[in-house]
């Protein structure tokens, strides 16, 4: 595995665990967030859409490997670019999706869970490769 790989997965593994565990411990400040940006129309759609593409282009820039497990780096990024690219080509989808979070905390907390999991799950990887 060559540094730039082991850095964007670094960079991934970083990012899913600390907004993975925020989910978690702090789901009213997502929900909070998530209404803001549902109140806001198109405005908040593009914001969200922003920050999908944003994170997904850094990601498919540096990392696009095909091989397991770290294939899962690679497929994350690419689905943050199609939600990137579906959100501000058909805006009524992203305001619709931004618009169905209502104020139950569970899906938040499982969704922080999962994200933790896979950061975890990458740096065992990170760890096992570079031994």
């Amino acid at each position: 595995m060559d540094t730039a790989q082991q850095s964007m997965q670094l960079f991934v593994a970083i990012n899913l665990f600390v907004i993975g565990l925020s989910h978690f411990v702090q789901p009213k400040i997502w929900i909070e967030f998530f209404q803001f940006l549902y109140k806001k129309g198109n405005v908040g759609n593009i914001f969200n859409a922003l920050l999908s593409l944003g994170m997904g282009s850094v990601i498919v820039s540096f990392h696009f490997y095909w091989k397991w497990p770290i294939v899962l780096v690679t497929i994350y990024g690419v689905l943050l670019l199609l939600k990137g690219l579906i959100y501000l080509i058909v805006p009524l989808v992203g305001v619709k999706s931004i618009g169905t979070i209502n104020n139950s905390s569970r899906k938040f907390k499982w969704v922080g869970l999962i994200m933790c999991a896979l950061s975890v799950f990458l740096m065992f990887n990170l760890l096992v490769e570079s031994h």
